[in-house]
């Protein structure tokens, strides 16, 4: 089990999502704890701040079922951008 509970939690989309999350607090410089906490505000001086730091959903290339782990994956159509999923 990890320290920041991203691995007990039931569904893989609520996982995908919790990531995510966290990724993005990272990108605009917040402060994510071991624990999984966010604190802080946007901090452009940080050494984890990058330009591309908002999360699009919709530049997935796959998403989980809302509802099942054994649901099919949610195909977003189109084509592949670089710097995907952030804008």
């Amino acid at each position: 089990m990890a320290a920041n509970g991203i691995s007990t939690l039931a569904l893989k989309k609520t996982r995908q999502d919790t990531k995510l999350a966290k990724a993005e607090a990272k990108r605009q410089g917040k402060s994510v704890a071991a624990d999984g906490t966010i604190s802080g505000s946007v901090d452009t001086g940080a050494v984890s701040y990058r330009a591309l730091n908002t999360l699009n959903l919709g530049r997935l290339p796959t998403r989980y079922n809302a509802s099942d782990n054994n649901g099919a994956l949610t195909d977003s159509a189109g084509v592949p951008v670089a710097s995907r999923p952030w804008s």
